[in-house]
């Protein structure tokens, strides 16, 4: 008898252990996570916290200039169990290369259904789009894992950065909407992914080749009409660009692209939000003037 009330003591702990899921394992849990500029790897840092998670990219590199040494490639072929990336770019070459060596390295694209008009940068750039690319990682992860548990955790966290995101395009479309009412919502960028502010509401002038800054736009920096000119790098301006600041006065205001984050930045826990809330604190003052 006690055998018997003991047998069906241990069949209720297995099937109680079954239920609550610490046998529902996480295909993903204690893996090397390798993604590629910085706003994939704070999205994936925000969805999912049980692997580690690291950039190709060091800090403060131009991504458009750096390269992968062959060596940098086949460590992240032997390390790497999952690599996050952007298929609408030549990300996908380092991806086909990495798999080319390790067939075993699980990728995640996080362009699937995704497009942009002005530039790559949008994607981040844009909460609204940014919101896009994040409901793609989700996914992917969720299904990866293949852990009931892990899912409902990622879908929580998911939840959270949705919140993020939906304030930060919601601040851009009111302060647009204040811009308009105001007569001010017209913006001078000299970089053309910055064209995205269009699609929130502002007047958008690109100047950003030399052919662009016509007479018109010149007499209306000379009149103040135009003051400053959105950038994404202060130090590293086209000589047209120059010209303005010298002539009339121009004041230039960068918006980090984020492709990468800087040391500083880093070291001043800095992320994504926090550069995004600084660029749209900037951007009203200066509309709201």
């Amino acid at each position: 008898m006690k055998r018997k009330i003991i047998y069906l003591l241990i069949l209720s702990i297995i099937s109680l252990t079954l239920t609550t899921g610490c046998f529902d394992g996480d295909e993903l849990e204690g893996s090397k996570i390798t993604t590629t500029v910085y706003p994939i790897e704070y999205i994936v840092k925000r969805l999912y916290s049980n692997g580690e998670i690291n950039s190709i990219y060091p800090n403060d590199v131009n991504i458009n200039e750096y390269k992968l040494t062959d060596k940098q490639i086949n460590d992240f072929s032997k390390d790497t169990t999952l690599f996050v990336y952007n298929g609408l770019t030549s990300e996908k070459e380092i991806a086909k290369t990495l798999i080319d060596k390790n067939k075993d390295i699980q990728i995640i694209d996080v362009s699937y259904g995704l497009k942009y008009k002005y530039g790559i940068e949008e994607l981040w750039l844009s909460p609204n789009n940014y919101l896009m690319l994040a409901n793609t990682i989700k996914n992917n992860l969720e299904e990866l894992s293949s852990s009931k548990y892990a899912a409902e955790n990622i879908e929580k966290n998911y939840a959270t950065l949705e919140e993020d995101l939906s304030s930060l395009d919601a601040e851009l479309r009111n302060l647009a909407k204040s811009a308009q009412k105001n007569n001010t919502a017209t913006i001078v960028v000299a970089y053309g992914a910055f064209g995205f502010l269009e699609k929130y509401g502002f007047n958008v002038v690109n100047i950003s080749s030399e052919t662009s800054i016509t007479t018109a736009i010149k007499n209306n920096f000379k009149n103040n009409t135009y003051k400053y000119v959105f950038v994404d790098d202060k130090d590293h301006v086209a000589d047209s660009i120059k010209d303005l600041v010298d002539n009339y006065d121009v004041q230039l205001v960068e918006i980090k692209t984020m492709t990468t984050l800087t040391d500083d930045e880093r070291n001043n826990n800095d992320n994504y939000l926090t550069i995004m809330r600084d660029f749209i604190s900037n951007l009203s003052n200066i509309v709201l003037k």
